[in-house]
């Protein structure tokens, strides 16, 4: 895509052949890091991964790993055997590699829905420019070096626990 500062694909999967993977954090925590790498993107933050213990038809996880190029997150529902898939990136990348890294993880499914959207069509054509100027900005620091959280006014805030239901 030309003329976007990023690509967002957002996919669902089913049939899910590895229900057990879908159902075990630090396989959805692994799937995430290695996502990354085969992307090439950095990490910034993260993968944060939780587990969803509610009404059996919900069970499963929910991970999220923040990049410097954005993020990437899954939703799994090793019940239905389905999961959602998230990734949004400035840096261009091919959607055949997301999926090669979900079935070396979760075995083969069937994608039931797939958008994939330009975004960011505000920021300018010179993807390449905008990233430069981007990373001009940035801090010094290595981008493995950046700490989960960061200090708000000489000290870390650290987010409330919500219960699931109560935002709203």
């Amino acid at each position: 895509m030309k003329d976007v500062y990023g690509l967002h694909l957002m996919m669902r999967v089913s049939n899910v052949r590895n229900r057990a993977a879908l159902s075990d954090g630090e396989t959805v925590n692994r799937f995430l890091v290695e996502l990354v790498h085969e992307l090439d993107m950095n990490v910034l933050a993260g993968p944060m991964v939780t587990e969803e213990a509610g009404e059996p038809q919900r069970a499963g996880y929910s991970g999220v790993i923040i990049l410097y190029e954005s993020h990437a997150a899954i939703h799994t529902y090793s019940n239905l055997g389905e999961a959602f898939l998230d990734v949004f990136s400035c840096k261009p990348y091919d959607v055949s590699r997301v999926e090669r890294v979900m079935n070396r993880y979760f075995g083969t499914f069937e994608i039931v829905e797939q958008t994939t959207l330009g975004r960011g069509v505000h920021w300018g054509s010179n993807v390449e420019r905008e990233m430069e100027s981007w990373r001009e900005q940035r801090p010094e620091s290595a981008p493995d070096a950046a700490p989960a959280l960061a200090p708000v006014g000489g000290r870390v805030l650290v987010p409330e626990f919500q219960p699931a239901g109560s935002f709203g």
